[in-house]
């Protein structure tokens, strides 16, 4: 159970440049944002990331024969 917490975690503190790598315009939007409202970094690292798992999983489901 603790294992996903810790998961979270290590990939928040692998991330250090994630503002400069923006994928696509709804992250770097996430990140004007963060600037406008002053947002906490990691607040916006965790969305972004959610973001990224999410739509790897649609990519993937899509991509599977049913």
């Amino acid at each position: 159970m603790f294992e996903w917490l810790f998961k979270k975690d290590k990939k928040l503190k692998s991330v250090s440049t994630m503002k400069e790598e923006f994928e696509d315009t709804i992250e770097e939007s996430l990140w004007e944002i963060k600037e406008q409202f002053d947002l906490e970094t990691e607040e916006v690292e965790r969305t972004v990331l959610d973001k990224r798992e999410n739509v790897e999983y649609m990519r993937k489901t899509l991509n599977r024969k049913l």
